[in-house]
C-alpha cells in the first residue's frame, strides 16, 4: 500500500493576517517533510471562497512548490477543477505539463468539479452542469498531451487546431484521478481507467463495497486515455506520537471544527443538498456565514469525521489514525485489509495543532509505521 499526505490550508477563525500565510507555507513544509520520511504522494486541494475551511485556491501551485524542493515524492492535484469556466482545459494541460517537466516526471492530475455551489457559482457555473463539464474536459486533456495537433468542438469549450505545449515528460502522460464518494462515480472512475480518490471518512470496513465496485469496474475498463491508473485511495486524520495519549489529547482539542462548514459548503452531498435546496443560488457570503453559525449550534450536526470518546478503541473502529506508532499501524492495517491501494493521511488535525508535533508525527510515521506496509 502507498502512503500520502494531504494538506488543505484549513485556517480557522479570523484574524487571518498571520494565520493564513503561515498555514499555506507550513503546508508546503509538510510536503517536504513527507518526502524526507519516505511518503509516496503529496496531495493539495483547490478551493474557492470557503472561509476558514480551506484557503488554498491553487492545488497545482502547492504541488509545484513541494515538487521543486523534493526529490522523490509524487505531487497530486487534489483536485484541479476541470470546469472550463474555472480552469480552461488547455491551461490545465499546459500547467500540469510544466510541473511534470520541473519535477522530472512526478506530477499526477487529480480532477473534480468542485465541492459545491459556493465554489462553482463564483464563476457562473451551477452544480447541475459541472459534472458534464468535468467529463468533457477529462476526455480532452490526455489528447492535448499526446497529439501533435489538437482541436476540439465540444459543448462546453472549443479549441481550433493547435499544438498544445509543452508536453509532459511522463510518457504517454501523467496518471489521472477523479474524486468520488458514491457507488455510481466509483464505477465511472473504474470504467474510464481513472484512479478513484475517496475524500470521505468512515470505518474502513464500510468502504469495502466501494473498493469492490471500483476493482470490478476497472476489470471492464474502457479507458479514456493511454494510461490506466488502477488505484483507489481514501484519506484519514493522523497524528502519530510516541505517547499515544498525547496524540489523542492534541487531536481531541479540535472537536468538530469543520463540521458546520462541511454541511454548508458541500451541498452536492445529498443530505446537505436537501437541507439547502430551497435557498436560491448563488448564496451570498453573508448568508453562508449565517448558515455556518446556525449549523455550529446544532447539537445533532454530523460532521465528516466521527466524533466521540478519545480512545484508541473509538479511533481504531472509525479509521482515525491517531495514537502511538503501534496503534496507528493497527488502524492502517484495516485500510490495507479492505483493499485500498493508497492511504492519504491528514497530519494537521486541528486549526491550531502545534506545527512541531505535526512534523514529529510525519517523522515517526516514516521511521516506525510505513516500513511495516512496504
Amino acid at each position: 500500500m502507498e502512503f500520502g499526505v494531504f494538506q488543505g490550508a484549513s485556517v480557522g477563525p479570523r484574524p487571518w493576517e498571520v494565520k493564513e500565510p503561515l498555514r499555506i507555507r507550513r503546508d508546503i513544509e509538510v510536503g517536504i517533510a513527507a518526502d524526507a520520511a519516505g511518503f509516496d504522494t503529496f496531495w493539495a486541494p483547490e478551493h474557492h471562497c470557503l472561509e476558514e475551511y480551506s484557503h488554498n485556491s491553487s492545488s497545482h501551485l502547492s504541488c509545484l512548490a513541494v515538487g521543486l524542493q523534493t526529490k522523490n515524492i509524487r505531487v497530486v492535484t487534489g483536485i484541479f477543477n476541470l470546469c472550463p469556466t474555472i480552469n480552461h482545459p488547455v491551461r490545465v494541460a499546459e500547467q500540469i505539463a510544466m510541473i511534470d517537466i520541473l519535477t522530472h516526471g512526478r506530477v499526477e492530475l487529480g480532477t473534480g468539479r468542485g465541492s459545491g455551489s459556493t465554489e462553482v457559482n463564483t464563476f457562473g457555473v451551477s452544480n447541475e452542469e459541472s459534472r458534464e463539464m468535468w467529463e468533457e474536459a477529462i476526455r480532452a486533456i490526455p489528447k492535448m498531451w499526446t497529439q501533435d495537433l489538437f482541436s476540439w468542438d465540444g459543448k462546453h469549450f472549443q479549441v481550433p487546431e493547435r499544438c498544445i505545449l509543452p508536453k509532459p515528460v511522463q510518457k504517454p502522460h501523467p496518471p489521472l484521478w477523479v474524486t468520488s464518494s458514491n457507488p455510481g462515480t466509483i464505477e465511472v472512475a473504474g470504467r474510464m481507467g481513472l484512479g478513484a480518490a475517496m475524500f470521505n471518512f468512515s470505518d474502513p470496513e464500510l468502504l469495502r463495497p466501494l473498493v469492490e465496485t471500483y476493482k470490478s469496474a476497472i476489470e471492464k475498463v474502457e479507458p479514456i486515455s493511454e494510461v490506466v491508473n488502477n488505484k483507489i485511495m481514501t484519506i484519514s486524520p493522523s497524528l502519530c506520537l510516541e505517547d499515544g495519549d498525547e496524540a489523542r489529547a492534541l487531536y481531541g482539542r479540535g472537536g468538530a471544527e469543520v463540521a458546520a462548514h462541511f454541511s454548508v459548503y458541500f451541498d452536492t452531498i445529498p443530505d446537505f443538498a436537501e437541507k439547502l435546496k430551497d435557498l436560491p443560488r448563488p448564496i451570498p457570503q453573508t448568508k453562508l456565514r449565517e448558515l455556518i453559525r446556525e449549523a455550529g449550534n446544532d447539537p445533532n450536526l454530523q460532521g465528516p469525521i466521527a466524533a466521540g470518546e478519545s480512545s484508541f478503541e473509538f479511533h481504531h473502529q472509525n479509521g482515525i489514525c491517531v495514537g502511538s506508532p503501534d496503534e496507528v499501524a493497527d488502524t492502517i492495517a484495516r485500510f490495507q485489509d479492505v483493499g485500498f491501494d493508497q492511504l492519504v493521511l491528514i497530519p494537521t488535525t486541528t486549526w491550531d495543532c502545534p506545527h512541531e508535533k505535526v512534523l514529529e508525527s510525519i517523522r515517526l510515521l516514516g521511521e516506525k509505521v510505513l516500513p511495516r506496509f512496504r
